[in-house]
């Protein structure tokens, strides 16, 4: 790869989008999973991926390897010099896996996107931002699109070799410091080119509002797709009880000028 992304000549760009691929739960399982990878990009030719969330069970690794797994993850990537950004999910973090950790081994690749633009260290690691131009532009000129990242967290956090205590559940939402930044950085850009830039959102555990759209009954018609199980939207589960912990993230993706639509993966019986 080089240069920023673009559109290509022909004035299209192909996004190809892999969640809860959970690579560590089983060496068979994992190399299915690569083959699916690398059958999808045959088929889409995309001009980058992104890894959704829940790349890896945490879980399921050793603490003297946990983070190595990024390396199957991204192999089929690698192989077709294509560039990717990830969104770290729920199974990221577990006792023996630190994302952070994950994000080092990953940024070894020059292929990857993934970025860290939040410093809080409530806020998780993947929050940022990727502009996307049109084909030949400069990465001075207007963006055609902006791709929005964001860290919703969850699972557990990691401790350290010696720590037998119990285990911590870590917040399962986009941190009110995630918010904070997202709503600056987004003015700052529409003051930066004089309007709003389209953009869509990638986070890997949905938002309440898809769980609200859910309990009004989803029409196979309109939203073709499975729909085989509860939406776990954040704030619900892993130790917490929803009580709109979601509603400032969700509110500040509402007052988003442009904002064309959000990506969540997290539920594996749901696809509409």
């Amino acid at each position: 790869m080089n240069g920023p992304l673009q559109f290509t000549e022909n004035g299209t760009f192909q996004l190809t989008m892999f969640s809860d691929l959970h690579f560590a739960e089983d060496d068979e399982a994992d190399a299915k999973s690569a083959r699916v990878m690398e059958n999808v990009l045959a088929q889409e030719d995309p001009q980058v991926v992104v890894l959704n969330g829940d790349l890896i069970s945490g879980e399921a690794t050793n603490r003297s390897m946990s983070s190595a797994y990024i390396d199957r993850v991204v192999a089929p990537l690698v192989d077709r010099d294509l560039p990717w950004a990830s969104t770290y999910g729920n199974h990221d973090s577990e006792l023996n896996l630190d994302p952070r950790q994950t994000f080092e081994r990953e940024k070894r690749y020059p292929n990857s996107l993934t970025a860290r633009m939040v410093s809080a260290p409530e806020a998780g690691v993947t929050n940022y931002y990727l502009p996307v131009f049109h084909h030949g532009a400069s990465n001075d000129s207007i963006p055609a699109v902006i791709l929005w990242l964001f860290d919703s967290r969850g699972g557990h956090v990691p401790r350290s070799r010696s720590d037998s205590s119990d285990p911590i559940p870590r917040p399962n939402w986009v941190d009110d410091s995630a918010v904070e930044w997202f709503t600056s950085a987004n003015d700052n850009l529409a003051s930066q080119y004089g309007r709003s830039i389209p953009s869509i959102a990638f986070f890997h555990i949905p938002v309440n509002a898809m769980r609200a759209f859910q309990r009004t009954g989803v029409n196979p018609a309109t939203e073709p797709g499975i729909n085989g199980e509860r939406v776990h939207q954040q704030g619900y589960g892993g130790g917490f009880d929803y009580n709109r912990q979601d509603f400032r993230f969700m509110q500040a993706l509402l007052n988003t000028t442009g904002l064309m639509g959000t990506f969540s993966g997290h539920d594996h019986d749901n696809d509409w």
